[in-house]
């Protein structure tokens, strides 16, 4: 009989264990996640506001995305896990939260994932050959950049405001609708702009190369050209 209910008890205690490290891992995951973030975005800050990269246009890229990262982790974390843990039913309640939860917590993610792909492409104009080209890397451009970029961010979510609702916990509609935001998030917030940046990032290395090849071109011209004018 005991040797029988062994193989039960064992399973019962292993589900046991499963479920406590499971919900240890709801409750400190979010948590160490976020102390984590903060700590990264201030690094970010510390970094990308030196004096000598205040006037750096790529740095200022990179420093506007880790204000929307902080904001993002912040944001999109600490409402999580009041709703997980702390007993919070505002997401599942007020559809107005629910439409505007699921809205920042996409938004603000693009809008910095797509202010990095500025900072690529800002890259591979600052070091093109053509003088044309290196002129689109100032802050004058970065400024405006970057709010086309904010605009598209937020404007380009707007689905989600009509997606999003209280069925009855807070989730993306059935239909049409579910199948475009799964393709909205796949495309334009994960392969589009991951592939513009391995594009303009092998742009840049072509770049540097193409203008390491000049500068060891230019001894031998200037060493022909000595020996011409001895002639």
């Amino acid at each position: 009989m005991s040797m029988t209910n062994a193989p039960v008890s064992i399973k019962t205690t292993t589900l046991a264990t499963i479920q406590i490290v499971t919900s240890e891992m709801t409750y400190y995951g979010p948590i160490i996640l976020l102390v984590i973030g903060i700590f990264g975005c201030m690094c970010n800050f510390i970094t990308f506001t030196a004096p000598q990269l205040r006037k750096n246009s790529c740095a200022f890229y990179f420093l506007m995305s880790a204000v929307f990262e902080l904001v993002s982790i912040t944001f999109g974390l600490i409402s999580r896990f009041a709703a997980d843990n702390l007993g919070s039913t505002l997401i599942n309640t007020d559809p107005v939260y629910c439409k505007l939860r699921a809205y920042l917590v996409s938004a603000l993610p693009l809008i910095a994932t797509y202010l990095i792909l500025l900072s690529s492409i800002d890259r591979c104009m600052s070091s093109s050959v053509s003088a044309r080209l290196r002129s689109f890397s100032q802050m004058k451009i970065a400024y405006r950049a970057i709010l086309v970029a904010i605009l598209m961010g937020f404007l380009s979510c707007i689905h989600i405001l009509i997606a999003y609702d209280l069925r009855p916990r807070c989730g993306v509609l059935n239909g049409a609708l579910s199948i475009f935001d799964g393709m909205f998030v796949v495309f334009w917030l994960g392969i589009i702009p991951h592939i513009l940046m391995f594009i303009f990032g092998f742009l840049t290395f072509m770049n540097i190369r193409r203008t390491k090849r000049r500068i060891a071109n230019k001894p031998s011209e200037n060493t022909g050209s000595v020996v011409e004018a001895q002639r």
